[in-house]
């Protein structure tokens, strides 16, 4: 009963979105409702932390919701300006049909994006539908896309911030594991060996989404080979460490891209490309994406980033409930240079103030669905992750029921119980609930790494920790296929809500789970092997 409890949230956004269609951002409020109810009065949680957790969440979402607000924003403006339309008539200049273009841009850019902190949920949906997607095509390859280099997005930090978090918070360390430096090679390395499968598996799913069995006979060997070279380009840089965690994914995209060129020219021979001339209106209608490049990648080096981060002190710290504080870190998140990006690109596309009332408009009335669905999916996973906890002397602490009922404790404990040394079995959905409920992949990571620890030495012994964090990192990045939050936010950008919604969902939710099935036998098998 616990257990089924616990995972009531995500069932009901299932339910909700599968069965009667419902949008992301909807399911959200159901679920968070239920969230804070059972939380209260069933996992014996007061309101106060209930609601405190709710606040958390938010804020911490905001480093994604105003990402998406202002990638949205940003796509608006391009395309009522023109500027879309220029580039999209240049894609399809090195891209000529629709296989070859969902992977160059969905396996090669969208990686690349994903890597860069780009929002392609946001960003891509527009793009495939001027190309002449379908709604459920363009949504598709827009959050399928951003699945198979989740660990590598925002510059690595769903690998870099668990980490740090693991090792230093928590101190967890495992043996053989003796600096933070360490620990994040090896954490890498070994999600790493989990990528080929799934990077083609996606493949395969994109292109199943654009043309179905047909355009899978037609095209399996590029996407077969596009998602080994993104998967072997990651884990062969993972392995020697010949580049900064931080750029891996940066250049299994690219490589991934070159890769789908060279393959479609070569096959393309006696049907030349005919590729526009890449002249000043063109570079205009490019500068905001070359803009995100520039600064995505000099933001994120490491001593600027911390920079920013330190430049307005404590006046971005927030207390938000007993002892705990946010800090904001406005300057050094992504979504604050998608928000400069967008204000220089303004005077750069020159549109009329017409286009502009119609730019703002359009963004009002579509941000506030992904908007809810990302804030309000964040408060249920903190909601999960302090259950059971209690405030004394205005801190938050364990409560006396925290074990036996901390919903993620649940969770991990009852699969623990039923699985016992075939654990790693079920690691990877454990992966994929953090991520579904939470969004994100990062906070997955960050709230189960205690818990994995713990389960691990109960269950299959402190070696296989490394493994089994990996596996739980895989799970939540397959996840992002089926998140909400983010389905709701590609609909919301081609304005489409609850029906195309469902439609994605449902036919993606069974591979989803068969792949997290094979990741967990991958990962037994792993264990075996290296044990």
């Amino acid at each position: 009963m616990k257990f089924l409890l616990a995972i009531l949230p995500m069932l009901i956004a299932l339910i909700g979105m599968i069965n009667f269609y419902r949008s992301g951002a909807f399911v959200s409020v159901i679920g968070w409702i239920f969230a804070l109810i059972l939380s209260v009065y069933y996992f014996h949680t007061p309101w106060k932390v209930a609601l405190g957790a709710s606040l958390v969440g938010i804020i911490k979402a905001f480093g994604i919701t105003l990402a998406i607000a202002f990638t949205m924003f940003l796509i608006f403006l391009m395309k009522e300006t023109g500027a879309l339309s220029k580039i999209i008539e240049y894609i399809k200049g090195i891209a000529k049909d629709k296989e070859e273009q969902t992977l160059f841009l969905g396996m090669g850019f969208g990686s690349l994006s994903t890597s860069l902190g780009m929002v392609t949920p946001a960003m891509f949906p527009p793009i495939f539908r001027l190309l002449g997607f379908t709604p459920v095509a363009a949504i598709a390859i827009s959050i399928l896309c951003y699945d198979p280099l989740t660990s590598f997005a925002l510059f690595s930090i769903p690998i870099t911030l668990p980490a740090e978090v693991a090792f230093k918070v928590f101190h967890i360390h495992p043996p053989g594991i003796e600096t933070l430096q360490e620990f994040i090679w090896d954490f890498t390395f070994k999600i790493t060996a989990f990528l080929p499968p799934i990077s083609i598996s996606f493949a395969f799913l994109m292109l199943w989404s654009v043309g179905g069995k047909e355009a899978l006979i037609k095209h399996w060997k590029p996407a077969f080979f596009s998602g080994l070279v993104l998967s072997l380009t990651s884990l062969i840089i993972a392995w020697l460490r010949i580049l900064p965690v931080e750029v891996i994914g940066i250049f299994a995209g690219l490589s991934t891209m070159l890769f789908v060129n060279i393959y479609y020219r070569r096959k393309n021979k006696s049907s030349a490309h005919k590729t526009l001339t890449f002249n000043k209106e063109l570079f205009r209608a490019f500068s905001p994406f070359f803009l995100l490049i520039i600064f995505s990648l000099v933001v994120n080096l490491p001593f600027i980033k911390a920079f920013l981060a330190n430049l307005p002190g404590k006046c971005e710290v927030i207390r938000v409930f007993a002892d705990k504080k946010e800090d904001l870190n406005i300057m050094a998140h992504v979504w604050f240079w998608i928000f400069v990006v967008s204000v220089i690109s303004i005077p750069i596309l020159k549109p009329s103030s017409n286009d502009l009332k119609k730019v703002f408009k359009l963004w009002i009335t579509r941000i506030i669905g992904p908007f809810t669905a990302h804030s309000l999916f964040f408060a249920v996973a903190f909601i999960m992750a302090w259950s059971g906890m209690e405030i004394v002397n205005n801190k938050l602490t364990l409560g006396p029921y925290f074990k036996e009922y901390n919903m993620n404790i649940v969770i991990a404990s009852t699969l623990a119980g039923i699985f016992g040394k075939a654990y790693p079995l079920v690691v990877p959905f454990i992966g994929l609930i953090g991520a579904f409920v939470g969004g994100s992949e990062a906070a997955s990571n960050v709230l189960f790494a205690k818990i994995q620890w713990e389960t691990t030495l109960a269950t299959v012994g402190a070696p296989a920790f490394m493994w089994i964090f990996a596996v739980h990192a895989v799970g939540g990045g397959i996840a992002s296929a089926i998140t909400p939050a983010k389905i709701t936010n590609a609909a919301a950008t081609i304005g489409v809500s609850g029906k195309e919604e469902g439609k994605f969902i449902k036919a993606v939710l069974l591979p989803v789970l068969f792949l997290t099935l094979i990741t967990g036998l991958l990962l037994m098998f792993y264990l075996r092997l290296f044990s």
